[in-house]
């Protein structure tokens, strides 16, 4: 079985000049998103998972737990989740408390994501070294463990330390499903030798195949074997009722979304990256030009577009090459509407979603 997920990096598609923002238009901006994620558990999808980005209308999420809570009391089966808590942007003990809040508040449905982040913007506005963030991972992932599992507890890293606290409440679980986001070979490595699950996005389906083979040898060196319900795929994926629709909807809504993404997300300079990023300068170099090709997004798996049956086959091709057990749809961007968002979301649970339950990678 492939589960599937909704993944939300949810953009404010109007006039991106700050003084022209318009609180009437955000607040409906919410209130559909949050119809379509109600409407998904009907769908049968598997679980949700927001994102969190700052400072940019590329997304207006910037504190996704809160979307967590939110949907907990309208949804009663999916999971729920956050993809991911970016650490340095946080108090770790307060993410550890937040977590164990979010167990109890969403019944146990709550899946944890965490990462140290990618995106350079974000850091120079928020005054956080880049070369800082892979220890502050590591240490606040470390950290936040050992809160919910101990009553009393200590920690001193090199970031944080504390002496003999405890948080209130901690989780339902005392381990909670930890995900993290990763594209580098030091963090699926990891990730595969911490036991956490990961996810992946954009890069093509082929060398997410070497991704996913990079954290399944990490897994066995550890001393276990990595399963396929631990890896997870994500790609931007839109379905109308004709190739030519699906076509038409989609393109312009990507050229939006990856005008934002590239201002948003895109290293300033990709010669002369901060150490410990050396990784993105390949992976971020085809977004830094002028335009990113649709048709290139599309033949490499990035872009799944076109009607349920041709879709179907994309992902389930993927899935079975990749060998993952989650199927990430990042499917409302840009600047997509209601409508054909639910009618995207629509046709993925008839057609998708069986599919991919009666699949055994």
């Amino acid at each position: 079985m492939v589960k599937s997920w909704l993944f939300e990096i949810f953009s404010y598609p109007y006039d991106p000049d700050p003084a022209k923002f318009d609180p009437q238009l955000c607040k409906e901006l919410y209130d559909w998103k949050l119809d379509s994620w109600v409407a998904a558990e009907d769908l049968g999808f598997d679980g949700v998972f927001f994102s969190e980005h700052h400072f940019t209308p590329y997304s207006i999420s910037p504190s996704p737990n809160l979307l967590v809570a939110t949907l907990a009391q309208r949804t009663s089966r999916m999971q729920l989740g956050v993809m991911a808590n970016i650490t340095a942007f946080h108090n770790p003990r307060r993410l550890a408390e937040e977590g164990a809040m979010l167990d109890h508040l969403t019944g146990g449905r709550l899946e944890v994501g965490m990462g140290r982040g990618v995106d350079e913007p974000e850091f120079l506005r928020e005054g956080v070294k880049m070369e800082e963030t892979r220890g502050r991972f590591e240490e606040s992932v470390a950290l936040i463990q050992t809160a919910w599992k101990e009553p009393v507890w200590s920690y001193h890293g090199e970031y944080y330390h504390y002496d003999q606290v405890g948080i209130w409440p901690r989780p339902l679980r005392p381990e909670l499903p930890i995900w993290v986001t990763a594209l580098s070979p030091k963090t699926v490595s990891w990730a595969a030798q911490q036991n956490f699950k990961f996810t992946s996005v954009f890069s093509p389906t082929d060398e997410m195949r070497t991704i996913f083979e990079g954290y399944k040898k990490a897994a066995a060196e550890a001393g276990r074997e990595a399963e396929p319900t631990e890896m997870g795929v994500c790609r931007n994926v839109f379905i109308a009722d004709s190739e030519q629709e699906a076509r038409d909807l989609a393109e312009p809504a990507f050229d939006n979304l990856f005008a934002t993404f590239k201002e948003a997300a895109v290293f300033s300079d990709l010669d002369n990256v901060p150490a410990g990023y050396e990784h993105y300068q390949s992976f971020f170099r085809p977004f830094a030009g002028d335009s990113v090709s649709f048709d290139a997004l599309v033949e490499i798996g990035a872009i799944c577009v076109g009607t349920p049956q041709t879709v179907r086959d994309q992902i389930v091709s993927q899935v079975e090459t990749i060998g993952c057990g989650n199927f990430l749809l990042w499917g409302s961007f840009g600047n997509l509407t209601k409508d054909q968002t639910m009618r995207s979301y629509q046709l993925y649970g008839e057609h998708v979603v069986p599919a991919l339950q009666s699949l055994t990678v």
